[in-house]
């Protein structure tokens, strides 16, 4: 846990802005060294981490630090006329940072550092979930792809246990979903297991299956532990899952 010298809560923002267009229509990064420097100065005693990156007209930047200071200094780079179009993507509390080191780095193709595999693995829900303009738009510092290799990450070694149900009427697959809720109702049921009993597909669509649970916010994952030697396919259907299966014309 990042323990904060004042006490407070800690923050990530993530956010893409426009720079403005200058002279012939052409988005330039004008002010990138002043806002360097200025960062460069003032974050650490702020407690600010994080980094900036500039392609394609864009900015991106992503700010971690005391909850206070890093919404007064996004409330600041709003009304900033260095900035347009800003579209916050990520803002949540974290307990650790992502980026360790003081000040904000500015980097080119940030996804080539392996420090951002963990800002990645972190958000791999929220990168999930974007539509075609937002990933479009996302697209020129780091491809949102990585991130499904992120949340299989995030699962291997994990106990899983749903909360509720999904909405079984609007799957694809309402039996295997089915199944799957079954599995993981009653007790945490390892990831692991899962993807080696092969009765769910492969590890890619298992993965999706649960990113599915956990982006609806039913999913509650844990460390794994050790799966019950017991058979579940040895024992007798519960009348409830039969009850409901009948219901839903599954049988």
């Amino acid at each position: 846990m990042d323990v904060l010298s004042n006490g407070g809560k800690m923050k990530c923002v993530a956010y893409v802005s426009r720079a403005p267009i200058k002279d012939r229509s052409v988005r330039m990064p004008a002010g990138l060294s002043d806002i360097v420097r200025v960062s460069s100065k003032h974050n650490p005693e702020l407690q600010i981490t994080g980094i900036i990156s500039y392609r394609e007209g864009q900015y991106l930047q992503v700010l971690e630090g005391p909850y206070a200071a890093v919404d007064k200094l996004m409330a600041k780079i709003a009304s900033d006329p260095r900035h347009e179009d800003i579209w916050v993507f990520l803002e949540k509390n974290v307990t650790e940072r992502s980026f360790n080191n003081w000040g904000v780095s500015v980097f080119d193709f940030v996804d080539k550092g392996t420090f951002f595999d963990t800002f990645i693995e972190n958000n791999s829900a929220v990168l999930n979930s974007f539509d075609e303009l937002q990933t479009k738009r996302i697209q020129p510092f780091f491809d949102t792809k990585k991130s499904n290799n992120a949340s299989k990450k995030d699962y291997e070694g994990k106990s899983l246990k749903l909360l509720a149900w999904p909405d079984l009427n609007h799957e694809s697959n309402p039996q295997m979903i089915m199944d799957l809720c079954v599995k993981l109702t009653k007790k945490p049921y390892p990831f692991d297991a899962l993807v080696d009993s092969g009765e769910f597909g492969s590890l890619d669509q298992v993965t999706k299956m649960i990113v599915g649970f956990e982006q609806s916010g039913i999913l509650n994952v844990t460390d794994a532990q050790p799966l019950d030697e017991q058979k579940v396919s040895e024992r007798k259907p519960n009348k409830f899952y039969g009850a409901i299966k009948k219901f839903l014309g599954m049988r």
